[in-house]
């Protein structure tokens, strides 16, 4: 026997209607990277018994986690996004709609599973996504990566269907992608990559199997290069558009749409971000000045530190 074959693998989720129910996935999506796994913590007894050899081990926590990635297509990211920021609200009618997700104080659980080989089968029950990454290289593919922990793995015997299967449709690409930073549209962003972070910790209690996941403050940052022409952003982040150095913290914001039509786009929308790192050096070679930019998106009373709107045809988020 030559082994199982590791492309052939695809993971999927679905939206849990309560803690400790779990459900079956109604999405899925081949993997680009990385993977899902159950968590098993072991460690080993120690006591003054005058013998060298160590103790005997015994498990702490077993529990799930894992960084699956995908990539970027529509009929599919509308629901993970909203997993990572816990509410969308969808409009259109058939069969054009439109998902638009905002974070919210409490995320839904979530069921993930995996197979790999046609063989392996698990499932990964109440799931909370710690961290949702997405990315666009130079002329490269748009990618999301989730971040997730969860309560515990089971292993099943054979292989969920799920009704979205988004293998076929396209992929997006940062060639696709329209930038708009402080209002105006701008050729001079070459890439980005946007994190958002739960802070998901494990609550264990009188159980090997933990007894709830929760999230922790949430945080978004975004990171892109950009061509430096001007001093308008370099003057922002160091000056306050004055100057002279001060205290005051200016912000712009900043939009991420990538399109395949007027139904068919993935956008990601951030109206307060504050830079945190604007580099500007020399090149003894001469080559044009590209500034690595990172921004952090900031709270607001009326705004969310992020937005997705996703155009597609499909007619819920999670079914």
């Amino acid at each position: 026997m030559a082994g199982l074959r590791g492309n052939q693998a695809w993971v999927g989720w679905a939206k849990q209607a309560v803690k400790g129910t779990s459900v079956d996935p109604t999405h899925k999506a081949p993997f680009s990277g990385g993977s899902i796994n159950p968590d098993r913590s072991i460690a080993q007894l120690q006591e003054t018994d005058a013998n060298r050899d160590e103790g005997v081990s015994y498990v702490e926590q077993v529990s799930a986690s894992g960084t699956p990635e995908v990539y970027g297509r529509d009929a599919i990211a509308h629901s993970l996004f909203d997993a990572a920021l816990g509410a969308t609200v969808t409009s259109g009618t058939v069969p054009n709609y439109t998902h638009t997700s905002t974070p919210a104080n409490a995320l839904p659980y979530m069921s993930f599973y995996r197979m790999i080989g046609d063989t392996l089968y698990e499932k990964f029950e109440d799931c909370l996504v710690n961290e949702l990454t997405v990315s666009a290289d130079t002329g490269g593919p748009l990618t999301i990566g989730i971040n997730l922990i969860g309560r515990q793995a089971k292993p099943l015997v054979s292989e969920p269907a799920p009704s979205v299967d988004p293998a076929s449709g396209a992929v997006y690409n940062f060639n696709e992608a329209t930038v708009t930073k402080g209002g105006s549209a701008t050729a001079l962003i070459s890439n980005m990559d946007l994190t958002l972070s739960n802070n998901v910790s494990l609550q264990q209690t009188d159980d090997v199997v933990p007894y709830d996941v929760v999230a922790g403050m949430r945080s978004v940052t975004v990171g892109f290069d950009m061509i430096f022409e001007t001093l308008t952003d370099y003057n922002l982040f160091h000056y306050a558009g004055g100057s002279t150095q001060t205290n005051a913290i200016q912000e712009t914001s900043l939009s991420f749409l990538f399109s395949k039509g007027a139904n068919n786009s993935i956008q990601f929308d951030i109206d307060h971000a504050a830079y945190e790192e604007f580099p500007v050096e020399p090149d003894t070679g001469g080559d044009p000045i590209v500034v690595s930019v990172r921004a952090r998106a900031q709270r607001h009373a009326t705004d969310p530190v992020l937005e997705t709107i996703v155009k597609n045809q499909q007619t819920t988020v999670l079914l």
